[in-house]
């Protein structure tokens, strides 16, 4: 047993050792303030493919851990000289974040990439949209991505504005070819996730993905970006919604739909305040179509005890009739590729989709009236 114990401990040792990074960073305004070094994009169910691991100490803190967020965030308090070593699995697109209190504002750097290697970063006083030199594989890749993608983008000489595209049906050509000609590229593989969490789903983004090669198409993040890139094309207009199941006892099916010439379900959170706001308006339209034979359901993304309590609360209070679900087993979310709040599904007797609208309570009602007429 203990030679057992022994093997894992020196294979994980290994592993470590083999994807792990070092950082030596200077930031001579910051001394004696915070950087937070985390993710700049991000959308619902995409935070777990965000996981690299700090080392810590008294100077740095897993911020992320500390809200229960599904991502790394971590606060480092800054010195005159910081070594910073962690773990991470594969690439990941990072910046180095400012959070002003004063000003009640935040500042962070140009997307690089964090991977096993080490870093020598010098941040100067204006990190805001700085370019954080990083020479290393993948930092490389997409300097020579983004140098690919040029011609559709306008380039912002203004720190606090982000560059403009101007073509996106151009950009996945160019990011097509690009792919062909690099077909182990990380870089490329983050910019499809980054476009959608920018531009939301499009059927180009699974194209694009199948002209990696085959030996890059086993890596796990791969595999995660495709699973959740296909949930949602398969939940589009016109297809079946499928089976949920939100714990033991609760389940929605198909047969669930076919009482109703329409069913509306809202997915939404405690933590949304667009959700909270819209409630009442759910309400009103429910008493608008209650001879219409229409069901209304929420799902809530809720899982423990107090948030769920605050939820029916919540439903109480705008008088809610209507059957709620907590997605305890993020099964919704998974199934769906549910990645903002408020989102909404209108349904057919059939169980197929009508519509899929993401934060626009009057688009799906518009849409239910119509359907009815």
């Amino acid at each position: 047993m203990k030679n057992l114990l022994y093997i894992f401990f020196l294979i994980s040792n290994v592993m470590y050792s083999q994807n792990n990074f070092e950082i030596n960073l200077t930031s001579p305004l910051y001394v004696n303030d915070s950087l937070m070094l985390s993710t700049p994009v991000i959308k619902k169910s995409f935070g777990e493919l965000y996981n690299f691991t700090l080392q810590p100490n008294a100077d740095i803190v897993d911020f992320g851990k500390n809200i229960d967020a599904d991502h790394s965030m971590y606060f480092l308090k800054i010195h005159k000289e910081n070594l910073i070593h962690g773990y991470i699995e594969y690439p990941q697109p990072v910046a180095f974040i400012y959070l002003d209190k004063k000003k009640q504002s935040g500042y962070w750097t140009k997307t690089f990439f964090l991977e096993k290697g080490k870093y020598n970063i010098h941040l100067p006083d204006n990190i805001n949209n700085m370019e954080v030199l990083a020479e290393t594989p993948t930092n490389k890749d997409y300097k020579m991505l983004q140098k690919s993608l040029e011609e559709v983008y306008i380039r912002s000489n203004n720190f606090n504005k982000a560059d403009s595209l101007i073509n996106f049906v151009k950009k996945q050509e160019l990011l097509a070819r690009y792919i062909k000609k690099n077909p182990d590229s990380y870089a490329a593989l983050w910019e499809i996730v980054n476009d959608y969490m920018l531009y939301n789903y499009h059927p180009d983004y699974l194209k694009n993905m199948n002209l990696f090669s085959e030996k890059f198409k086993q890596n796990k993040l791969f595999i995660n970006i495709k699973s959740r890139l296909n949930a949602e094309k398969l939940t589009g207009i016109g297809n079946k919604i499928p089976d949920i199941n939100f714990d033991k006892q609760n389940k929605l099916t198909s047969e669930d739909f076919k009482k109703y010439k329409l069913t509306f379900i809202d997915y939404w959170s405690t933590t949304c305040a667009p959700c909270i706001k819209g409630m009442p308006e759910i309400v009103k339209l429910q008493n608008e179509l209650k001879d219409k034979n229409v069901n209304f359901i929420t799902i809530t993304d809720e899982r423990t005890p107090e948030r769920m309590e605050q939820a029916t609360n919540i439903l109480k209070k705008n008088n809610a009739t209507w059957i709620n679900f907590f997605d305890i087993n993020k099964d919704f979310q998974k199934k769906v590729n549910a990645t903002s709040y408020p989102l909404h599904f209108i349904i057919d007797e059939n169980g197929k989709i009508i519509a899929r609208i993401s934060g626009n309570l009057e688009e799906a009602k518009n849409k239910m009236l119509e359907y009815l007429q």
